[in-house]
């Protein structure tokens, strides 16, 4: 068995996906209430953590961006994503991570489109909320629906 990181995290975690998942009626609005989620938890990790002083009062361009989300993983996972491409995102930033602390050692079949990870795409965009950034986040792919990594799509609107 793999070894995880933050079993209480991942329990509670688990347990609010599975909650979610019987109350609701199909996957994009299971998807929508998982960004939900991220989005209100966002608001205690903007007020307690340093990212507000760790970034740019103004987010103004992809770059900015890129660099907001790889100090949002650092504050969050002690780390950098992957990956964070803006070549082939064509005006988005694309975001991977192949070693997702939202889905260790999850497996789930017969669920296409189903966001497992939503959560972060909920956190990232209220973040970017707080720094005047209009932006869409919503995640690509996923480990636990047997993606290579888990990715996310940060679209400016």
């Amino acid at each position: 068995m793999a070894r995880i990181e933050n079993p209480l995290l991942l329990s509670i975690y688990g347990q609010l996906v599975d909650k979610i998942l019987a109350e609701t009626q199909n996957i994009e609005e299971a998807n929508e209430r998982l960004r939900e989620l991220g989005r209100t938890m966002a608001e205690q990790i903007y007020l307690t953590t340093d990212i507000v002083e760790k970034t740019k009062d103004e987010v103004l361009t992809r770059e900015d961006v890129a660099k907001l989300v790889e100090v949002v993983f650092r504050v969050l996972f002690d780390r950098k994503p992957t990956e964070i491409d803006m070549e082939t995102a064509r005006g988005s930033v694309r975001v991977s991570d192949s070693n997702c602390v939202w889905c260790q050692d999850v497996n789930l079949e017969g669920m296409p489109g189903f966001g497992y990870c939503e959560v972060f795409s909920g956190i990232l965009e209220a973040i970017l909320k707080y720094k005047g950034v209009d932006a869409r986040v919503f995640e690509e792919t996923c480990r636990a629906t047997g993606g290579v990594t888990c990715s996310w799509n940060v679209r400016l609107v």
